[in-house]
């Protein structure tokens, strides 16, 4: 791997990591088109960079949920959330072939693109984030699961179901944020330890080139969404997906 591709492949995965355009569908793809074998290692190197970044990101929510566990739902919301998520990407892993997930890629980018216009037309904030019911949590929990397969974005889809729900736009964009924090920390966990049983053929400083560079635009990216969604042009992502849809039908 070169220091340009641990950049390219760096800054691919932070900015794909929040915007809800899918960055497994991303990397996919841009592995597809120039040929890049990153590794597992230097992929679970990269979700450590995003990890940081939303750590910073929302450290102010984080730190007021972490001093008033009980008076403040997030923490609740997001155990109740990280249930189904886990349980489904469990099954996911251990049942569905890989071949099936590369196949699924310009399906999951097809409901990415769905789900963003229905949320965009159809959404009418009708409360916050403390007064969402139960059900919205779960559902919004079982979306994030099903977004293990490529093309599906995690922010996207669970952003788009909780405003479908009535959820005011902020709110659930900073919900799916904190909710990444628990799904990064278990997959590179997960991917962390298969990693380690293989060998390390990326240079070190490739390695860490791209956690500075997947840190810098997953910082960026989650505040792009934010704004997006408060100037209301969160119907502009959808009309970007067109094109690695296209792509995905094309190449695989």
């Amino acid at each position: 791997m070169t220091v340009l591709q641990s950049i390219f492949l760096g800054l691919l995965q932070g900015f794909t990591e929040f915007l809800p355009v899918s960055s497994s569908g991303h990397l996919m793809l841009a592995e597809k088109l120039f040929d890049i074998e990153a590794g597992l290692f230097f992929d679970v190197m990269l979700h450590l960079g995003t990890l940081l970044a939303v750590l910073i990101a929302m450290r102010h929510t984080l730190l007021q949920t972490l001093r008033h566990p009980l008076a403040d739902k997030k923490l609740l919301y997001l155990t109740v959330a990280s249930i189904p998520t886990f349980l489904l990407a469990l099954i996911v892993k251990l049942f569905v072939p890989e071949n099936i997930m590369q196949i699924a890629l310009p399906i999951g980018f097809a409901l990415t693109i769905v789900l963003i216009v229905l949320s965009d037309k159809l959404a009418r904030p009708r409360f916050r984030l403390q007064q969402a019911s139960g059900i919205c949590i779960v559902i919004t929990g079982l979306t994030q699961g099903i977004a293990v397969f490529p093309g599906l974005s995690r922010s996207g889809s669970t952003i788009s179901v909780m405003k479908l729900f009535g959820m005011n736009g902020s709110d659930a964009a900073e919900f799916s944020f904190l909710l990444s924090i628990p799904v990064i920390v278990a997959s590179a966990a997960v991917e962390g330890w298969e990693a380690v049983q293989t060998a390390i053929a990326t240079p070190w400083y490739c390695i860490v080139i791209g956690i500075v560079a997947a840190f810098l635009s997953g910082f960026v990216s989650i505040y792009m969404v934010m704004r997006a969604i408060k100037t209301k042009s969160w119907i502009w992502f959808a009309v970007y997906l067109l094109v690695p849809f296209t792509i995905s039908l094309i190449v695989l």
